[in-house]
């Protein structure tokens, strides 16, 4: 039924592409920050002198000396980390018997990302997408200026937990946007590379400044314009419906009409009231959603416990990489910049495949493409040549991308998957098990000396989530479900459809037939099928 009412008003005319603008341009400040510790986590050039050699000019500063680079377990050693770049491993010194610390941190931003996404999947669908999202930026842009001033790691881990949380909670910001847009549009907008673009100016603003401190001041500076969308950007119109907001929704629907330049339907008052009722008929109790209505039932429970695993596949390796790349053969600010520029280059492709081959056709593709790439480097590896590491480089980087091409086509996937009134729920489970292959992400390439570890583990995942995609619904044209169909009920749900679709138009006064005949046949049938 909403889908047919907000083609009727438009479903990506001016309205839609500044809800676009306002909520989804966020991700790329958001991928910057889940980012940060890439370059934060960068060793400078470093050297260990012993104590009795007090000033530096003992020893020229150069990667050819005895003291470059070395752990002195024995004797006591005063650590100089080269000036031009500041980072939190030189700022709070995590090295030899600190370097553990690295990983951790990391890990523990992670596990505030997955905090986040527990709280941002239930807060979106309790208390509304606005809320939520807005929220999240607040507190980002807080606590990103905050966080410069850490005067120990333990201070810097805290604030990259609660930064954490605030990324993850913004994972509604997916799925706000897309409940506006029109079926033949969700493709194109869910693949805008927002968060590549951002990962792009994370790499020249590393290379340029070279300052963690700076970094984050800018990044909470630059987050907080955004804050004025709140001013500008309606609640969901789906998630008014279902919660029987109807005024609300009516206000939604005049504001999407008057900056599209059309008119409301006659019967969009009826139209909402009757998803609102038939809501309320499906939950007699009144109760709220929990994360433990998208594992009822077995096509359910498949198709959520499927679409977690391909996140946790695509989160632990796609930040498996990032966080691995300074232990990649190259320069570190030009492998990054390679890493996050060429991801450009799927936007396109990834465009073409959704809405020619489908969602879980293009994701499963693209993950058995990136384990081929994993597969490849194993086998060049196995060679052991070290001539061959810019070629095993490259072979990561274009992993890397694939992983993200895939990742692109299951967050629409995800999406399309399930109704509005679990929606925010569904893709909240779904990034917290994303954000538990976060935390293991920084370790894999951590693994010890093997360095044919950590692409065994990448390429084992990333064939089983290929497989668990082509497991899904194709999603492609259909319209997005907005309530959660009553098992065994299939029947009686049609009959009671096709009733509705007449007191729908009794009750606006046969104002359905102000629409043009294509639109009101399309409606109808829609409505049947979605019913």
């Amino acid at each position: 039924m909403l889908e047919d009412l907000i083609e009727s008003v438009g479903s990506s005319g001016k309205f839609q592409w500044m809800t676009v603008m306002l909520i989804m341009s966020c991700k790329s400040v958001i991928s910057i920050s889940m980012l940060m510790m890439a370059y934060g986590g960068l060793v400078p050039d470093w050297w260990c002198f012993p104590e009795n050699e007090k000033s530096i000019s003992a020893a020229p500063l150069n990667s050819s000396n005895r003291y470059y680079q070395v752990c002195n377990e024995t004797a006591v050693c005063s650590r100089n980390f080269e000036t031009d770049t500041k980072t939190v491993v030189s700022k709070f010194d995590l090295v030899c018997e600190n370097s553990w610390i690295k990983p951790t941190v990391t890990a523990i931003q992670m596990g505030g990302v997955l905090v986040g996404a527990l709280i941002g999947g239930q807060s979106g669908d309790m208390f509304g997408r606005k809320k939520t999202i807005y929220t999240a930026i607040l507190l980002h842009s807080i606590f990103n200026i905050i966080i410069a001033f850490s005067v120990n790691w333990q201070m810097f881990a805290a604030f990259r937990f609660i930064i954490g949380g605030c990324i993850g909670t913004f994972l509604v910001s997916v799925v706000y946007p897309l409940e506006f847009i029109g079926r033949k549009h969700r493709a194109v907008v869910s693949a805008i590379p927002f968060w590549t673009i951002g990962l792009i100016i994370l790499a020249l603003a590393s290379y340029l400044i070279r300052d963690w401190k700076t970094l984050h001041i800018g990044l909470g500076a630059v987050s907080s314009p955004y804050l004025l969308g709140w001013f500008i950007v309606p609640e969901s119109l789906r998630w008014l419906s279902t919660k029987d907001r109807i005024e609300e929704a009516k206000e939604v629907l005049d504001k999407i009409a008057r900056l599209n330049g059309t008119t409301v339907p006659e019967n969009a008052e009826a139209v909402l009231r009757k998803v609102a009722e038939m809501e309320k008929e499906k939950n007699r109790s009144g109760k709220k959603y929990t994360y433990l209505d998208i594992y009822k039932g077995f096509p359910m429970l498949k198709k959520s416990l499927c679409i977690q695993l391909i996140w946790f596949s695509c989160s632990a390796t796609s930040y498996g990489f990032s966080f691995g790349i300074s232990t990649f053969s190259g320069n570190f600010y030009l492998n990054f910049f390679l890493m996050s520029v060429t991801e450009l280059t799927t936007y396109f492709p990834t465009i073409y495949c959704l809405e020619k081959i489908g969602r879980r056709y293009t994701c499963a593709g693209a993950l058995f493409l990136a384990a081929a790439s994993c597969i490849s480097a194993l086998i060049i590896q196995a060679v052991n040549d070290a001539s061959r590491s810019s070629l095993i480089t490259g072979l990561s980087l274009l992993a890397k991308i694939l992983t993200g091409a895939g990742w692109a086509s299951l967050v629409l996937l995800s999406n399309e998957s399930y109704p509005t009134v679990v929606r925010s729920l569904g893709y909240g489970a779904a990034n917290t098990m994303a954000r538990i292959g976060g935390i293991l992400s920084p370790f894999i390439f951590s693994l010890g000396s093997n360095r044919m570890i950590p692409y065994i583990i990448m390429a084992v995942l990333l064939v089983s989530s290929g497989i668990c995609a082509l497991l899904q619904k194709e999603t492609k044209g259909l319209a997005l479900e907005d309530l959660i169909e009553t098992a065994g009920k299939e029947s009686e749900s049609k009959d009671r459809k096709k009733s509705s679709i007449y007191n729908i138009s009794s009750e606006s006064n046969g104002s359905i037939s102000s629409l043009s005949h294509d639109t009101r046949t399309k409606s109808i049938n829609e409505i049947s099928a979605e019913m």
